[in-house]
């Protein structure tokens, strides 16, 4: 196993995709084609927490693996 890798990167995950599905331009353009400033900016991370860490734990490792400042949960994570 690699060493200095965060709790959640030493588990292997798998993308579940509920359906496929065209963007429509009149509301905004393909997750695809954003930059990923406007992903980090303005984006909202869809997350399974793993078992283990806390949610102000998860929070932190988001800001040190984006380096942003701020990151934060809605509710709870557990």
């Amino acid at each position: 196993m690699k060493k200095n890798l965060l709790p959640f990167e030493r588990f292997e995950r798998e993308v579940i995709m509920k359906k496929e599905a065209e963007t429509s331009s009149s509301y905004g353009c393909n997750p695809d084609e954003r930059s990923a400033d406007e992903l980090i900016n303005f984006g909202i991370i869809n997350l399974d927490k793993p078992s283990g860490p806390s949610s102000h734990q998860v929070s932190a490792y988001i800001k040190q693996i984006l380096g942003i400042k701020k990151a934060g949960h809605s509710g709870t994570l557990e």
